[in-house]
């Protein structure tokens, strides 16, 4: 490999050093040249490699690509739809709960309605009217009640006093509460 490769370098060494007899044999005289260049390109026609000049290629600058703002424009259009959807969707979620919660109050309101309305037909019950008002308050049915007549003579009169103090919560007022305060304590 190190053989082929001192090979290559001497074949390139020895093709520059033909390459400038060639040239300058070429300025002397063109027919010369071309007998030199004969000769020399049949003896080193195996050691030779075809050299290209060098060319200069002018590249033109591509031009830069406008900035995108459409889909800048676009992504930030969508970005916010997405959190408006997202918000709605929130806002849908807190109003199903609350709807939940009334749902079930609804129905608490409405056992609470039933027991109540058997409560209040209980009470309507004539016959626990009457178990509770001979029971617990004492009283007889009418036809069993014995009349007695209250007769009042014409010289038996009512009379009824009233007095005015003008204000209410005046100096009568005053003594009147501290006249029952009194009495209540002596009894």
């Amino acid at each position: 490999m190190q053989e082929r490769r001192n090979q290559v370098v001497t074949s390139n060494a020895s093709a520059r050093n033909v390459s400038k007899k060639n040239t300058a044999a070429a300025k002397k005289s063109n027919g010369a040249a071309k007998r030199a260049n004969k000769a020399v390109s049949k003896k080193t026609v195996s050691n030779l490699h075809a050299v290209r000049a060098p060319r200069i290629v002018n590249v033109k600058k591509k031009d830069k690509a406008p900035f995108p703002w459409s889909v800048v424009v676009v992504a930030a259009i969508m970005t916010s739809l997405f959190l408006f959807m997202m918000m709605n969707y929130a806002e849908v979620d807190k109003y199903r709960s609350e709807i939940a919660d009334l749902d079930s109050k609804i129905a608490t309101m409405e056992k609470t309605q039933d027991e109540l309305e058997v409560t209040l037909s209980n009470k309507y019950d004539l016959k626990d009217i009457g178990d509770y008002a001979s029971d617990e308050l004492g009283m007889v049915p009418g036809d069993q009640l014995r009349h007695h007549v209250i007769t009042i003579d014409q010289e038996d009169k009512t009379e009824m006093h009233t007095y005015d103090d003008g204000e209410e919560g005046g100096f009568g007022f005053l003594l009147t509460g501290l006249g029952e305060v009194i009495s209540d304590f002596i009894e």
